[in-house]
């Protein structure tokens, strides 16, 4: 490694955790996955803190700081998980556990938010004060940047945008509500479009990439897609012009000079992807706003850990 300066970052979610050794520069030198234990998520930190420090030794680099992204809701001042829908924390009070084991200055904030602040640092969106992060996979996370500083809200639950209502009889979302922006724009609403859609026309191509309907996922439609399958691309079209609904919205709100869009399903491209910009052009057109530049994220699926890291470097004590 060309450097010594060095942080830990860690993005935890539902099903895996991943970790890295990163220089502050921005460069991944070192990485881990593990499936993340959904009834000890702290545990699975330190497990994963434990295994990147051994590697620095063998790099020849002292970490001096840990960055924790983490999938709830996060009172970042006190690095403790408030909520979090899809697994537990055995101890939620995860910066005190990590610096009672390490020793080491420890920031955890929202996964989301530690994205946004890598695109900011290290990403697409460098130099940014204002701008927006949608990560898109099977729901809809965000985080904001507004005149340089994250949004996190009175209580750490703040910047949920993919729970804010677009078509209010729209399907119901976990969380409760219905119409929420991931369920018209995400990975779950392209399956379920695409199950309605083989219903009313068998013969789709879909279903030559899904074992059931039941089964039909978005990847499949993706793949159905790619071979320009009507069923797969109008619903593609339609979630893509869902997501450009919601872009709007977060310029109505934000006014940003970039947004962000990172996560899995973004990878199923144009068909997606053209009619959400083409959506967004269409509304602030309407409304003679300026031209927002939509970007995708150039951290990839590293952004999680980056961003940790990233926070780690900026605001570790």
């Amino acid at each position: 490694m060309s450097e010594s300066r060095a942080a830990i970052g860690v993005d935890i979610g539902g099903t895996k955790v991943k970790g890295g050794i990163v220089s502050s520069k921005g460069a991944l030198h070192s990485r881990v996955e593990h499936d993340t234990d959904v009834h000890a998520g702290t545990k699975s930190i330190i497990a994963t803190v434990h295994e990147l420090l051994e590697r620095s030794g063998e790099l020849g680099v002292a970490i001096g700081c840990i960055g924790v992204g983490a999938a709830g809701f996060i009172d970042s001042r006190s690095g403790t998980v408030i909520f979090a829908a899809n697994l537990v924390y055995d101890d939620p009070k995860v910066a005190e556990a990590l610096k009672a084991r390490f020793g080491l200055p420890v920031v955890v904030d929202n996964d989301a938010n530690a994205a946004t602040w890598g695109e900011k640092i290290f990403g697409t969106a460098q130099g940014a004060a204002n701008l927006a992060l949608l990560t898109i996979g099977t729901g809809i996370g965000s985080g904001f940047i507004v005149n340089g500083e994250l949004l996190r809200g009175a209580t750490g639950a703040g910047a949920e945008m993919g729970h804010t209502i677009v078509d209010p009889s729209g399907p119901l979302c976990g969380c409760g509500l219905k119409g929420c922006f991931e369920q018209l724009a995400a990975g779950r609403a392209i399956a379920r479009l695409a199950r309605e859609g083989v219903t009313e026309n068998p013969e789709s191509a879909i279903m030559g990439f899904a074992s059931s309907v039941e089964d039909i996922s978005a990847r499949d439609v993706a793949r159905a897609a790619a071979g320009f399958d009507e069923t797969a691309c109008r619903v593609l079209r339609r979630a893509g012009q869902a997501l450009g609904v919601g872009m709007s919205n977060v310029v109505n709100i934000f006014d940003p000079e970039v947004i962000v869009l990172g996560g899995g399903i973004i990878k199923v491209g144009e068909p997606y992807l053209g009619p959400a910009r083409d959506q967004l052009v269409k509304m602030t057109m309407s409304q003679r706003r300026r031209p927002v530049r939509v970007d995708v994220t150039s951290l990839g699926a590293e952004s999680g850990i980056i961003g940790a890291a990233a926070l780690a470097f900026d605001q570790a004590a």
